[in-house]
């Protein structure tokens, strides 16, 4: 997601349950909808998906001359009869959304092993939106989400006018499914015991006694291996895999009665489209590969490679920017060695899941450091701010750290661990070595702890060895040759699919352009205007290159340094009728959720505020939110103020490196409370401009 969704889900979890006042769920933290990575556990691991290098890595099976045919597990597509069931929506519809008119919902009934007559059914849900000028182009874009394993419907609700909406300029509905082996489709190959794990091992325990990195990657083998046993019951492992997903789509198409459709991949999801372009090129009439990882790079022994030219980016970046520089110099060295002291004496710090509350013990060592860091990379309002939270690291403040981590403990819940190995196990790890890892790490000394022991790397090979996922055929990991036209996006800070595979793929796409956006990471169509517009009009006319002007406007990354003033904040009147109040909140902060305002300057802006009423006492509202907070005692009040016939009781304190500051007033028959969050730099400047203006303001409503 966009740093403005990202900053209100994870800086603002524990407030929500406190604003939700008629609504039935406290939304789940989201990324953008690519790979969701797997939450720091004990043997941190990557991404689930391409890891990148500068160069492309060396080809384990030669190119083929031609496109080639469909594999065994993918018939041509007169071989299948295509059927659509309609139902309800299985998801929470976002705001606008009317189920029956703006969007339509139902599952695509498709043989889970097509080389078996005698297959199983499964089902994949699928949700079609409705252009809301209600007469598009016949050809609608079809989202591929990224992972592989993750959900692009369990938490559309939250992503949707961020991700989807700004595509309605290319005048086309958009069809958005859950892949097989994912989410709302069935069956879903989740592993929960594994995740249970590793939200068990945070802090390198088990049962109270410490254990060894060897030791919970044993656990976690097990554990992933028993996983495998169980799914084995229910589901065919060997029919889970890119093929079998491209097959889908054509299968999608033709259920629909589309005659093309245009693909719109990201990361993972790319790799799907290029399968589609290889197997079914005649369904389609135009495609946008964001943050591409082709079907001939090498996921596992890139990775070192691929994790130092992130860091070198972003190390590069700032001593280039001098503004950056200047306040955090020699980041490079300042990140190598807090990794090395961490290695030597890790920190223990809390993290907050924010989907369910739960608290988790954690250690950080240098390697989770290293972890977080690749994973922030992602996100290209929080690669801003990555300065700033490894000079905070180095000085033992990890607030930041510990904030961002809970958001990724509960992307878990939006990742299908089972179709993830599936996939991997199927047409990765069996065109790599163990030795040929081995060999790549000796390159970088310093990140072998980072992925010998992870999925992505020497443990990925472990699990593969009993995961009966089958084998691709070769062709499935050789380049793609189409003539069909291709956009292809890269961020220039990308840690896990660099602009280098996006140039690699493009080398055999005959009708394709290519970008690369500067200060952007993973999933550029998500992540900035420019390239979301030019993602737009290509789709709108993709008979050349879209225009390209945007770009320069971009420039790298605009660190965030301390010492900026704040702007001045204007203040504009409200009236909530459902909540019954009235008063003023700021202009241009966003509502993300009833009575929630924030800033989000950046992903990391803490400046939020939150105007709530309900029926309860005013103690109640600062006993729920001590507990909330997790407190060991309830703060005193600093001061009493008095407004509109209302006093208010004042509280002020500091919560995980924030300022809190909150106001409650007992009004008829309801509490109402006023509570701003900041960074401690800014407080003084909101407190006068942003929180007395509204407490002062505030009232029940006539």
């Amino acid at each position: 997601m966009r740093s403005k969704i990202l900053i209100a889900l994870a800086l603002l979890f524990l407030l929500l349950p406190l604003a939700s006042c008629g609504k039935t769920e406290t939304p789940p933290p989201t990324t953008a909808p690519t790979e969701v990575a797997v939450a720091p556990t004990a043997t941190p691991e990557p991404t689930l998906a391409a890891t990148p290098t500068e160069e492309p890595p060396t080809e384990t099976v030669a190119p083929t001359e031609e496109p080639s045919m469909p594999t065994p597990t993918s018939p041509p597509p007169e071989e299948e009869t295509a059927i659509f069931e309609a139902s309800a929506c299985p998801f929470n519809l976002a705001a606008g959304q009317v189920e029956g008119e703006t969007v339509e919902c139902g599952y695509l009934l498709v043989p889970e092993n097509r080389a078996d007559p005698n297959s199983a059914t499964i089902r994949l849900a699928v949700a079609i939106f409705r252009h809301p000028d209600g007469a598009p182009e016949p050809d609608p874009i079809v989202y591929l989400e990224g992972g592989p394993g993750g959900s692009a419907l369990e938490f559309i609700d939250l992503t949707f006018e961020e991700v989807y909406e700004p595509m309605w300029e290319a005048n086309r509905d958009i069809v958005v499914f859950d892949q097989r082996g994912v989410g709302f489709s069935e069956p879903a190959l989740d592993c929960p015991e594994v995740v249970e794990l590793t939200r068990e091992l945070l802090d390198y325990e088990l049962d109270g006694r410490a254990l060894t990195d060897q030791e919970i990657s044993n656990l976690i083998l097990e554990r992933l291996l028993d996983c495998a046993e169980d799914l084995s019951q229910v589901a065919d492992l060997s029919a889970y895999n890119t093929a079998a997903n491209a097959a889908d789509v054509e299968a999608l198409r033709q259920a629909l009665a589309y005659d093309q459709v245009n693909l719109w991949g990201i990361s993972y999801g790319t790799r799907l489209a290029l399968e589609v372009m290889r197997d079914y090129p005649e369904g389609l009439r135009s495609v946008v590969l964001d943050s591409v990882y082709p079907p001939d790079v090498d996921l596992n022994v890139s990775a070192a490679a691929n994790a130092d030219r992130a860091f070198d980016t972003l190390f590069d970046g700032c001593a280039a920017d001098g503004a950056c520089n200047a306040a955090y110099p020699d980041l490079r060295a300042v990140f190598s060695d807090t990794v090395e002291r961490l290695n030597e004496a890790p920190a223990s710090i809390e993290i907050i899941n924010p989907l369910t509350g739960e608290r988790y013990d954690a250690l950080l060592k240098g390697a989770d450091l290293q972890a977080f860091t690749f994973e922030f990379l992602y996100q290209a309002g929080i690669i801003t701010s990555l300065p700033e939270i490894i000079y905070d690291a180095s000085e033992g403040d990890y607030n930041l750290i510990a904030l961002i981590a809970g958001a990724l403990i509960a992307q878990q819940e939006v990742m299908s661990q089972g179709m993830q190995m599936s996939v991997q196990c199927h047409e990765e790890f069996p065109f790599s070595s163990v030795e040929e890892l081995e060999e790549a790490l000796a390159a970088y000394p310093e990140l072998a702890d980072l992925f010998e022991d992870a999925v992505v790397g020497g443990l990925g090979y472990e699990v593969c060895e009993s995961w009966d996922s089958g084998i691709a055929d070769a062709v499935e990991n050789q380049p793609v040759a189409s003539e069909i036209p291709t956009l292809i996006l890269a961020g220039q800070y990308d840690p896990i699919t660099p602009p280098a595979w996006g140039r690699l793929a493009a080398e055999t796409l005959e009708n394709a352009n290519f970008f690369e956006y500067p200060g952007i990471g993973h999933g550029a169509s998500v992540s900035h205007e420019c390239p979301t517009s030019m993602a737009a009009a290509f789709f709108k006319d993709p008979n050349g290159a879209p225009d390209d002007a945007c770009m320069a406007q971009m420039s790298g990354p605009e660190f965030a340094v301390p010492g900026g003033e704040v702007e001045a904040v204007e203040l504009e009147p409200f009236v909530d009728e459902e909540m019954g109040i009235a008063g003023v909140r700021p202009v241009g902060w966003e509502e993300i959720s009833p009575g929630i305002y924030t800033r989000a300057e950046s992903a990391l802006d803490a400046a939020t505020l939150l105007m709530q009423a309900g029926p309860f006492a005013a103690e109640d509202l600062v006993s729920l939110l001590s507990l909330q907070l997790g407190l060991d005692e309830e703060p005193e009040s600093t001061g009493e103020r008095e407004a509109n016939g209302l006093t208010w009781m004042i509280y002020s304190f500091e919560f995980r490196g924030l300022a809190m500051d909150i106001a409650v007033a007992e009004g008829e028959r309801i509490a109402l409370m006023v509570l701003l969050q900041s960074d401690p730099d800014e407080r003084d400047a909101l407190y006068d401009s942003v929180f007395l203006p509204t407490v002062d303001a505030l009232v029940q409503a006539p």
